[in-house]
């Protein structure tokens, strides 16, 4: 896979001026188009670092690829508001009725979106007590960004049993993006990687992190009925609320 990042990366938070005078560290957003094969794909809303791992990271847990080795090239415009991906293979056309709905606005397709790789069952792997622990001591501790504006989620990425990857942005579908793309280029097989979230688990995180290819998702904050449901049918362990007397978890 070629890439080739002609923005790189800017500053993720800033001082500005509020209304009443006084200033603070607020976080930046930077808005991008992904293509691939020249076809708009997505509008993303995001902090701007990481666009190509973001990119890689959105077509594969929202189903538009099923492995880094079906991307050819990705490329970064210099003002960083375009990113272009090229795939080794057409894209089949899809269905409209198969369109799914997102939780948040950081995510949504646009146009002619393509027909979607099908949801398989999580790998297996044997969670570690003190896996999750070491997760939500990172977690707790926070990371540059949220400690500077107290306004970004975060995913972590742990890799037998050591953190190998932290990202932070806007939104959790975009951290979490960011995480998976990181270790796409990075050749860690995400069949043995652990994702912790700071956001909520809604639906659609659940079959993203499905799509993704990880054993199991860990959050902070709490699933719904149907985030349970769908990590239950395809075996992906999912814990959340870790220090909430309503703590739940699937196997």
């Amino acid at each position: 896979m070629q890439i080739q990042d002609l923005f790189g990366a800017r500053p993720g938070c800033e001082r500005a001026c509020l209304p009443d005078g006084s200033e603070a560290v607020l976080a930046a957003e930077h808005g991008a188009a992904i293509l691939v094969n020249g076809q708009p794909a997505f509008r993303v809303v995001c902090t701007p670092a990481m666009l190509p791992e973001l990119a890689l990271g959105r077509l594969l847990t929202e189903g538009w690829i099923a492995s880094a080795r079906e991307v050819e090239q990705i490329q970064v415009r210099a003002d960083g508001m375009e990113i272009r991906v090229e795939l080794s293979h057409p894209l089949a056309a899809r269905r409209a009725a198969d369109q799914e709905v997102a939780s948040s606005t950081d995510q949504l397709p646009l146009s002619s979106p393509a027909e979607l790789c099908p949801l398989r069952l999580a790998p297996q792997i044997a969670l570690c007590p003190a896996w999750v622990e070491t997760l939500t001591a990172a977690m707790s501790a926070g990371l540059p960004l949220y400690r500077a504006t107290r306004a970004v989620h975060s995913c972590l990425v742990l890799y037998r049993g050591e953190i190998v990857c932290q990202c932070e942005d806007l939104g959790r579908h975009n951290a979490m993006d960011k995480a998976v793309g990181r270790m796409m280029l990075e050749g860690i097989p995400l069949a043995e990687c652990v994702l912790y979230t700071s956001g909520r688990v809604p639906v659609d995180m659940v079959r993203k992190a499905i799509r993704a290819g990880v054993p199991a998702l860990v959050s902070k904050s709490m699933p719904t009925v149907q985030s349970l449901a769908l990590a239950a049918r395809y075996r992906m362990q999912l814990l959340c609320a870790k220090k909430n007397p309503g703590f739940c978890q699937t196997m």
